[in-house]
């Protein structure tokens, strides 16, 4: 796991390895960064302030797998008919 020297990510250092990057000193140290997680995270911002507007918790799941779908099928020239195949599968 890659992430900043935010003090709540120290909860999951029993449970996986984690790489930090100091944004006081750098944003990157070779293939160590947070610029992937920080693009995820603009788009599920702007979604919600252009599109959705607000996330119940009832639904919250929905939204961010929805979120999490279209960032991981972005470059996806038939991201459409990739999903409408897949959910007739």
């Amino acid at each position: 796991m890659i992430t900043d020297e935010y003090k709540a990510y120290n909860a999951v250092n029993p449970i996986m390895r984690r790489a930090i990057i100091n944004h006081a000193e750098r944003y990157a140290d070779g293939e160590t960064h947070t610029n992937t997680i920080e693009d995820f995270w603009s788009l599920v911002k702007r979604a919600w302030f252009g599109s959705h507007h607000h996330y119940s918790r009832k639904y919250l799941p929905l939204f961010m797998a929805e979120s999490c779908w279209k960032y991981n099928h972005r470059d996806n020239d038939d991201a459409f008919g990739t999903f409408l195949r897949g959910a007739m599968a």
